[in-house]
Parts: structure tokens; C-alpha cells; sequence
């Protein structure tokens, strides 16, 4: 693997930032593509049912720029800051969402019964890309300055603890999907020119606990026993009661 260390001749943490185009250095290829579908049916029955389905990934390619500006790798706040040397270009996974809803009133009782779900990929929004589905899973290595010079014979720069590098590339390692039901059963009540609806919401019916939020630092000392470990899950199951009045 290539190694880029920051330059021991300089101060650490020392920047001159030039802004300009990234042209003036190379072509960028940065975009998303995909495609939505949904479909609407409602039933002479009281029956009222939609579904759809998304699906896109995102492509860049900032190698022309990399290749002449690698410090961009190990510079705090780039797009590529603690990236594996090479992930210049990115094609993302395919990621797909579905969602579903369906609503029937009970004839004569009043009574409405709906349900929707979802079935999402698991991702965080990226802070650095637009053309991107999410942030997916990484693997963060801390590369210790003894750990780099038993490896190749150098150290870090002088006054640095340690590296960060991704081990995992980037777009294709996501956790599991998140899916989720929610059911409403409702009652109206109808009082002269007033219309009410007394309903009761259950979110997460099934009780879901897919991680959505997890430990990302990959320890060798401990053969990354902690690695993806969940800190924060999907909100437990939970009912909700209101009233709707219309008049």
C-alpha cells in the first residue's frame, strides 16, 4: 500500500490554501444517476394503495487532480483526507429504497386501517460529495509512527501521533438495510357539520433494532472486536393516540 506522509521539512499543521478552479489541474467527473418509480391506485372500494421504488448510485473521478496535488489525501478537511492513495475514482453500489402505503375505510363503522413501510439503505448523508447515495461504512486505522517505521523504515512527521486511513473503499460496504412498518387504525366521528378522527398510531410495529450510527475505528490491538459495533439504533416501537377535528 502507498504511504503519503505529511513533509517533515515543514511545521506540522502549516497551510497556504491558493483557491482556484480544479481545471487548472485536471477534468473532474462528479455525478449521480438513478431512477424513481411510483404507482397510485384508488379503488372504488375505499381502498387506496401506492408504492414506488428508487434506485441510483454516484460516479466520481478527481484523479487527474490527485495525481498532481496527493497532499489533498493527507490535508485535513479534503474530500480525500485519510483515503487509500487510489481512491481517486469511486463508482458507487447500486442502492435501491422501497415504500409502500395502503389505507382502507371500513364501510358503515368509519373506521380507517392504514399501513406504510419502508425499506431503506442504511447510509449517512455525505459531507463531501453531492454525487453520492450516502457515506458508507469505514474502517478507520490508526497508523502509528511505530507501526509505519516497522513497515518502512521511517517515522511520521516529527510532533504527529498518528495517521488515519481508511481500510474499507469507498461505496461499496453498507450496514443492513433499515425497515420499518407503521400501522394506523383510526375511528370517525361525525357530529353535525364536524368531522372527527380519534386513531391510534403504532410506529416500528415489528420492534426494529438495526443499527444506524456504529464504531468505525478498527483496532489491531484487539482484532477489531469493537469495529461496527452500534452506538444508536432505529427508535423503539411507540404508540401515539391523537384527534383530528374537521369543521
Amino acid at each position: 500500500m502507498t504511504f503519503l506522509t505529511r513533509n517533515s521539512r515543514s511545521a506540522l499543521g502549516v497551510t497556504d490554501n491558493y483557491y482556484t478552479f480544479a481545471g487548472d489541474y485536471g477534468d473532474v467527473t462528479s455525478y449521480w444517476h438513478g431512477v424513481d418509480v411510483q404507482a397510485t391506485a384508488r379503488l372504488t372500494n375505499r381502498l387506496f394503495l401506492q408504492a414506488g421504488t428508487s434506485s441510483g448510485r454516484g460516479v466520481r473521478d478527481f484523479c487527474a487532480v490527485t495525481a498532481k496535488l496527493p497532499e489533498l489525501y493527507a490535508t485535513a478537511g479534503a474530500m480525500f483526507n485519510t483515503q487509500q492513495f487510489g481512491q481517486c475514482a469511486t463508482t458507487e453500489d447500486w442502492l435501491t429504497s422501497l415504500r409502500g402505503l395502503a389505507s382502507y375505510t371500513i364501510p358503515r363503522l368509519d373506521v380507517l386501517a392504514s399501513a406504510s413501510f419502508r425499506s431503506l439503505p442504511n447510509t449517512a448523508p455525505s459531507t463531501s460529495s453531492v454525487a453520492s447515495n450516502g457515506a458508507s461504512l469505514v474502517a478507520n486505522y490508526n497508523v502509528t509512527s511505530a507501526i509505519l517505521q516497522q513497515q518502512t523504515g521511517r517515522p511520521l512527521a516529527p510532533g504527529q501521533a498518528f495517521q488515519t486511513v481508511h481500510l474499507l473503499p469507498l461505496g461499496h460496504n453498507f450496514a443492513e438495510r433499515l425497515n420499518a412498518l407503521d400501522v394506523r387504525v383510526g375511528k370517525i366521528l361525525r357530529f353535525g357539520r364536524t368531522r372527527t378522527n380519534i386513531a391510534i398510531d403504532f410506529y416500528n410495529l415489528f420492534n426494529s433494532n438495526t443499527g444506524t450510527v456504529f464504531t468505525q475505528t478498527y483496532d489491531p490491538i484487539t482484532n477489531g472486536s469493537t469495529w461496527l459495533a452500534p452506538s444508536t439504533v432505529l427508535n423503539p416501537r411507540f404508540a401515539r393516540f391523537n384527534v383530528t377535528v374537521d369543521f
